[in-house]
């Protein structure tokens, strides 16, 4: 465009030329043609790109997110961890798309142009070129105050989802307590915060573009005037000036580009800043290198210490247990006394800092995660339910084509078929987010029903009937004497009348094992489990 103008000045208008009269007017309307469909085919392409950049970055970061050790899960919050996948990744998007097309397209626009400056009149592009390092500066220092505002607006917005989703999972403790102030304040903290930082961020990428403008304009009007002044070989022609000028007046729309383009980076590299961070974290390291391919049952476990951290007490303080196949083995003792650690160390939710846990004498660090978890399975007393399907819940880990007939065997055992033959679509039917559609004692069964389906032989009860009624416990408690069947089983009971049939009951005190014993022997002794024993009747 640039280039045209001193034919278009000089030829056509000034030497009346009759063909560059034809040619002029040709070329421009062959300029904006090609120029339109470069920008459509860029546009595009840079799209494609940048989709796949970001739907790979957030599939990549689920994975990893999946296959970090559950030390690390214990102290995120879940809404930064969302945001992170949401909100930062889509920051990148940007990034991955307008930036790089701005950048690419607009430098080379630049240089271009620069280019023909110097072809033109070196002189007077020295001048042009005067302002870069100005320019270099402004942007440098608006640069690093954007990347510390974009930082903060990605904490705060880690925070807010964070705040959201304690608030909507608190919605009923909220209104029973009266707390509804409380928490909007708290929000309002948030959101308030949030507001600041972007107002600052849009405040420093407003006054960004306007200062490096009057730059330009500066820069411009000192052309004009040496110009002006050139006499001799220095002098131009008026096609020359004017194209020298449009050349140099077309620098403004690339170098504004770039310059605004700066506000979307600086986000981006933020937020790259943040998503990277999580992906230095250690995956969940698998040490093991032997197969457990069929588990008997028999569980040894030698010397087990654990802690939760350094500055912490001991969790688990040596602990010495032998189960033979088979065993249903109780876990009974107040609260932080050691329980629910040892069966999250079994299938290595966490690593064993000290001692050995054997499983048919093979120990457990030895083994890899993936064989060693498939011979376990897990009941929870807080019930994990997907917003699918209950087949699709209770086949939950497995083949992907589900087994009808294993599916119905698992729902019989449970003691779920009544219900789910009641539901509109049977097995089918969709249980809701976190199982909503369905009673406490509905999706506790649903839950047993899943560990019948997986036909594990280590079974791991955690206090899974503890949050029930009498008649929801009675119907799990039926299924899990079904469960417990032909399975190495370990229980973790509050309820002592739960456990009275129990091989053994291993009655635990501040991570160490107290007394061990049947029901009756236990009962015979004068020890915890008889005060226990005697406070619930």
């Amino acid at each position: 465009m640039a280039a045209i103008m001193e034919p278009l000045i000089d030829g056509t208008f000034n030497a009346k030329d009759p063909d560059a009269i034809i040619w002029v007017p040709l070329a421009l309307v062959a300029i904006f043609f090609v120029r339109g469909v470069a920008r459509v085919l860029s546009a595009l392409g840079i799209t494609a790109v940048a989709t796949q950049v970001v739907m790979h970055l957030r599939l990549d970061l689920f994975r990893h997110i999946q296959q970090l050790p559950q030390s690390f899960m214990d102290q995120q919050a879940t809404g930064k961890l969302l945001s992170k996948v949401t909100y930062d990744v889509e920051q990148l998007s940007s990034t991955a798309s307008q930036v790089w097309m701005v950048l690419v397209r607009d430098s080379l626009i630049v240089i271009g142009l620069l280019g023909y400056l110097f072809y033109l009149n070196w002189r007077l592009s020295l001048i042009v070129v005067l302002i870069t390092p100005v320019i270099a500066i402004i942007i440098k220092v608006v640069s690093k105050r954007m990347r510390n505002s974009s930082r903060s607006l990605q904490k705060d917005m880690g925070q807010l989802t964070h705040r959201l989703e304690e608030s909507i999972k608190g919605h009923k403790l909220i209104k029973l307590y009266g707390a509804e102030q409380q928490e909007s304040d708290k929000f309002f903290d948030v959101v308030n915060s949030l507001r600041r930082n972007n107002f600052k961020l849009i405040m420093i990428a407003a006054a960004n573009s306007p200062i490096i403008q009057q730059v330009l304009s500066i820069a411009l009007a000192t052309v004009v005037y040496v110009a002006a002044s050139l006499e001799g070989d220095a002098s131009m022609t008026t096609g020359q000036f004017v194209s020298f000028f449009t050349a140099m007046g077309m620098l403004l729309g690339p170098m504004r580009s770039l310059t605004g383009v700066n506000e979307q980076l600086q986000r981006g590299l933020a937020a790259a800043d943040s998503v990277f961070q999580l992906f230095d974290e250690a995956r969940e390291q698998d040490s093991g290198t032997e197969q457990l391919k069929q588990f008997s049952g028999h569980l040894v476990i030698k010397d087990l210490c654990f802690t939760y951290g350094a500055e912490l007490p001991n969790a688990l303080k040596s602990i010495n247990l032998e189960i033979q196949p088979g065993e249903t083995i109780a876990f009974v003792g107040a609260s932080g006394s050691g329980k629910t650690t040892l069966t999250q160390l079994l299938p290595r939710f966490y690593e064993i800092q000290q001692g050995q846990i054997l499983l048919d004498g093979i120990d457990s660090r030895n083994i890899t995660l993936d064989s060693l978890r498939s011979q376990i399975a897990y009941v929870d007393q807080e019930v994990l339910l997907f917003d699918e399907s209950v087949a699709d819940n209770i086949a939950f880990g497995g083949a992907p084509d589900i087994d009808p007939e294993r599916l119905q065997t698992a729902l019989k055992h449970a003691h779920a078929q009544g219900f789910v033959g009641q539901m509109a679509q049977g097995a089918d039917s969709k249980v809701g987010e976190q199982g909503s559609l369905l009673s406490g004692g509905q999706r506790q069964r649903l839950a047993l029903a899943r560990a019948f389906y997986k036909d594990a032989p280590l079974l791991i009860l955690d206090e899974a009937t503890s949050a029930l009624d009498n008649e929801s416990e009675r119907q799990v408690q039926a299924a899990l004497d079904e469960l417990c069947q032909g399975r190495t089983t370990l229980v973790i009971a509050h309820r002592l009348s739960t456990i009275e049939k129990a091989d053994r009951i291993v009655v635990m005190s501040e991570g160490e094992i107290i007394e061990t014993g049947t029901h009756q022997q236990l009962l015979n002794n004068d020890g915890i489990y008889r005060q226990l024993y005697k406070e619930m009747h």
